[in-house]
């Protein structure tokens, strides 16, 4: 059963990447950066290359999705995640961008990660991905102020033996801090794709913010 938080931080991503895909078209955005967009192709098999076409997509999935399954929500959101870092190139804030390089992840390989979502502590037998707004934890890499950055690893992690097989995540973990919705389906997202969540709650309440 999916818990409400999680079908509620679903419509919210979805809400939210239209308004990124306005916002990428008054900044006279026509391609998306990376083009295709590579989680969008990996779950979907569809090839995302312009502002148009994410647009189209969006709408696909908001016809689409079933909220009564886990995967259609969980697959939802990581697209949307993706198509929403994929617009934002011309008009984000540095700081909103992922600054993780391919050098960078490629040296993650044969390591444990964890997803830090907002935390305010990091395990130190892993590599900590912080997610949120600065300063990171001690101990953590600081990727970028929203989550939705966290998009680039996962394509990076999908596409690598080490982190992923047969369509699931592996050698990854997760953990959550503060509880909004757009964390909490990504949270949750991460679990359905086989991220390590047992050291966080399953079910989360929310505090009510974006």
């Amino acid at each position: 059963m999916i818990d409400k938080y999680a079908r509620d931080g679903a419509k919210k991503i979805l809400s939210l990447t239209k308004t990124k895909i306005r916002l990428a078209r008054e900044s006279d955005t026509v391609e998306c950066i990376p083009a295709p967009l590579p989680l969008v192709r990996y779950l979907s098999g569809r090839e995302i290359k312009t502002i148009d076409e994410a647009d189209t997509y969006r709408e696909t999935l908001l016809k689409e999705i079933d909220y009564s399954s886990e995967r259609s929500v969980a697959s939802t959101v990581l697209m949307c995640m993706d198509i929403i870092e994929g617009v934002k190139h011309r008009y984000e804030p540095e700081e909103y961008c992922s600054s993780l390089t391919v050098q960078q992840m490629e040296s993650f390989e044969g390591k444990k990660v964890n997803i830090s979502l907002m935390t305010e502590s990091v395990n130190p037998n892993v590599i900590n991905l912080f997610f949120g707004e600065k300063p990171a934890p001690e101990g953590s890499i600081y990727v970028s102020g929203v989550q939705t950055s966290l998009a680039s690893f996962l394509s990076y992690a999908f596409s690598s033996k080490h982190f992923s097989s047969e369509g699931k995540l592996r050698n990854i973990s997760a953990g959550i801090g503060r509880r909004t919705l757009i964390n909490n389906a990504i949270y949750f997202s991460l679990g359905v794709y086989g991220a390590d969540l047992s050291s966080g709650a399953k079910y989360l309440d929310c505090d009510g913010v974006h």
